[in-house]
């Protein structure tokens, strides 16, 4: 199914720009422990890809979309950052 390369490319994507945040931020544990998820959500995406092979980009674009952004939000309220969209 499809909606699993989209799934486990929004992770992946969500734990690499919150793990960005992470190392900027200097939050350790967190860096820590998001490598560790990083690495099974990186496993999901490759088993996609193997799957599925190209017909599988645009479930992969649009996971990354969905990842990056809610990231960001993510990151910004766990760590108490203002939320703005003007930056």
């Amino acid at each position: 199914m499809m909606l699993s390369a989209l799934i486990a490319t929004a992770a992946l994507v969500f734990l690499r720009a919150f793990q960005q945040q992470n190392v900027m931020g200097g939050h350790y544990a967190a860096a820590i422990i998001t490598s560790y998820l990083m690495a099974i959500a990186e496993i999901g995406v490759v088993l996609s890809v193997v799957e599925f092979g190209w017909i599988a980009v645009p479930w992969i674009g649009t996971g990354g979309a969905i990842g990056v952004i809610g990231a960001m939000l993510a990151h910004r309220r766990m760590f108490n950052k203002r939320i703005t969209t003007d930056e």
